[in-house]
């Protein structure tokens, strides 16, 4: 594609002094830091996600990933959270736990317990060490791609808040996973397919 071979433009040379041609350049930036390793899955998922990024579909599926992550950070906000930045622009954010009174592994654990899934996190100038973490990190595009829309993501702050706020009564956590489960029964994960015998 590039035609003859050529010395790189910016004088990038080797150990020995003489110029990495622009083939070398170009080599390195694919493999292994795009490509990575020949791995046929990962190419093939590779494919998959551009293909799918090309319909308009795929464009109308990331715009209500970032309504529903911004409409999960507005309730945060209102329940008294500390996002970090304030809010959202992308599918994610960084709750600061440490006005609640809550570590980020106990608050993960909870959730957990209650089949609502976030991640620890640290948050700027945490005191907790990396394996505690004074933050969760929450997203949207999981429950995006089951089919939720705003007001079903203000419901799961709902739950979160609730578990984050009493994350050792055991009935709430229990009672809160029985109403997670039964909401995300209309949701499923994937389509039944009936295969002719």
């Amino acid at each position: 594609m590039m035609g003859n071979d050529f010395d790189n433009p910016w004088g990038r040379t080797t150990k020995k002094g003489s110029p990495i041609q622009m083939s070398s350049v170009l080599n390195s930036g694919v493999f292994p830091g795009m490509q990575g390793g020949p791995l046929e899955h990962v190419i093939a998922a590779k494919a998959v996600a551009f293909g799918e990024a090309l319909h308009l579909s795929f464009k109308v599926y990331a715009q209500q990933i970032v309504k529903n992550a911004q409409a999960m950070a507005a309730a945060f906000v209102e329940k008294g959270y500390q996002l970090i930045s304030g809010g959202t622009d992308n599918h994610l954010m960084l709750i600061d736990l440490r006005s609640k009174g809550v570590t980020g592994k106990v608050a993960e654990k909870a959730l957990e317990k209650a089949d609502i899934t976030v991640n620890k996190n640290m948050v700027p100038f945490d005191t907790q060490t990396p394996f505690v973490t004074s933050g969760i990190r929450v997203g949207s595009a999981a429950v995006t791609t089951r089919g939720l829309k705003e007001a079903d993501c203000r419901q799961i702050v709902n739950w979160i808040d609730a578990v984050i706020c009493s994350p050792d009564n055991e009935k709430l956590i229990t009672d809160t996973r029985n109403q997670v489960n039964e909401f995300m029964e209309s949701f499923p994960l994937y389509e039944e397919i009936n295969m002719p015998a």
